[in-house]
């Protein structure tokens, strides 16, 4: 996607920096900024890295980023003998999520689909099946410069399922403190550095400003895209970040071989690498339900307030945080809470570690026997077959208070372990 006006031309006055919080002064260097002193921190955790660096993704704080991810996600079991026919259960889901920010605004993109299809082991068992999607845009908008974490945000959020009474639609806005910095772009630079020195291809560490620099530069690639053109722009791209090597007098030979271009190919575009992110922010606003799954709500007003945290451990270490409330004023006030905290682990360059609890809730007034609740635990492991493609053992734990429960009255807590194939698609 072309940047605004002036990103169709790369020029030192437009280049983002790096910068760090702690407000020290930065200096230009060539086309690039410095800072006027090296990152003295340690990494937070204890742990070895793969990493020989002190530079923390925290101290990331360029505002002109972008990232996007899509995956889909497949897992299926089947069961015959001592029943009357053959039982199945699969599930079929795909997301898409996509940022873009700069410094007066950020804004993000998500969908996600699914598709289940499941059949019991009796003969009179039919199959079922259900399906939907779903689309969420935000936009937060910084007032200023001096206010550079006070803003106002939009948000539109629209879902279907076919086993739904009604589909899920609603609008709010209102205003919000705080920043969540997207820092995948040091995170991919430091891996490009051990890449290059397990290949042999540069010698020694970069400095900490000059992994900010080749970060930068990774973070610009709409940019680069943009002015050179998408089928050219990977060999200026390259050759700028080769460049911050080179006066660092890294490089083992004059320039970097083609298994160096490989290799820079491989972190950046085949390697699978999850978001790297810091930072907190809240929002408070109001709007409109227009309407919601279960059919009850017919554009009422409500009120919703949301929390955002985001902590980076290591570089291979990932916690998220986000939690909302929101209160529907119909002809009952409808209390919806939900919650998410999630850690993501990089074992190795092949095996990802995911854990998630995610809460449900929602009631009518304070009546309880209005009250469904969902908690769902999982841990995943993913390995990387491919660059693409995934395989994800999945053990889980699910528990779901209905009141009042018109079914079994089955309170007991539903565990699972499922392998699953994910196919990365960005």
């Amino acid at each position: 996607m072309k940047r605004p006006d002036n990103s169709s031309t790369i020029t030192s006055s437009a280049v983002p920096s790096l910068h760090y919080g702690n407000g020290r002064r930065l200096i230009r260097h060539r086309d690039f900024y410095r800072p006027a002193g090296a990152v003295a921190a340690m990494l937070s955790l204890g742990m070895a890295s793969p990493y020989a660096t002190a530079l923390e993704l925290t101290d990331f704080t360029d505002p002109d980023t972008e990232y996007d991810e899509a995956y889909i996600d497949f897992n299926a079991n089947a069961s015959d003998g001592n029943q009357d026919q053959v039982s199945y259960d699969a599930l079929l889901n795909g997301f898409y999520n996509r940022q873009e920010s700069t410094r007066e605004r950020v804004l993000n993109y998500r969908f996600d689909a699914n598709y289940d299809a499941s059949r019991g082991p009796n003969d009179d068992d039919e199959t079922q099946d259900d399906y939907g999607a779903a689309f969420g845009i935000n936009a937060d908008t910084y007032f200023s410069d001096e206010n550079d974490k006070l803003f106002w945000f939009g948000a539109a959020d629209y879902a279907f399922q076919d086993s739904a009474e009604d589909d899920n639609a609603g609008f709010t806005v209102g205003v919000g403190y705080g920043r969540v910095w997207n820092a995948t772009a040091l995170a991919k630079a430091l891996r490009i550095q051990q890449s290059l020195q397990e290949y042999g291809q540069i010698s020694g560490d970069m400095s900490d400003e000059a992994a900010g620099e080749l970060a930068n530069i990774i973070a610009r690639e709409d940019e680069y895209r943009a002015r050179e053109g998408s089928d050219t722009y990977r060999g200026v791209w390259y050759a700028e970040m080769e460049e911050i090597m080179r006066q660092e007098g890294l490089l083992t030979a004059d320039t970097l071989s083609a298994l160096g271009a490989v290799k820079l190919d491989d972190v950046l575009f085949d390697e699978p690498i999850s978001a790297r992110r810091h930072g907190w922010l809240v929002r408070a606003g109001v709007g409109m339900q227009l309407s919601d799954f279960s059919g009850t709500v017919d554009s009422d007003p409500k009120l919703r307030f949301e929390l955002e945290y985001a902590k980076p451990y290591g570089l291979t270490g990932q916690l998220l945080e986000t939690a909302a409330y929101e209160p529907v004023f119909g002809d009952e006030t409808v209390h919806r809470l939900t919650n998410r905290l999630s850690y993501t682990y990089e074992i190795s360059d092949r095996i990802d570690w995911l854990n998630a609890w995610n809460l449900s809730f929602q009631q009518a007034d304070d009546d309880d026997d209005t009250r469904f609740v969902t908690n769902n635990v999982s841990s995943t492991f993913l390995y990387h077959l491919t660059n693409k493609l995934d395989l994800g053992l999945t053990l889980a734990a699910n528990d779901v208070d209905v009141r009042p429960d018109a079914t079994t009255g089955d309170d007991e807590v539903n565990k699972s372990a499922v392998l699953g194939l994910r196919y990365r698609v960005k």
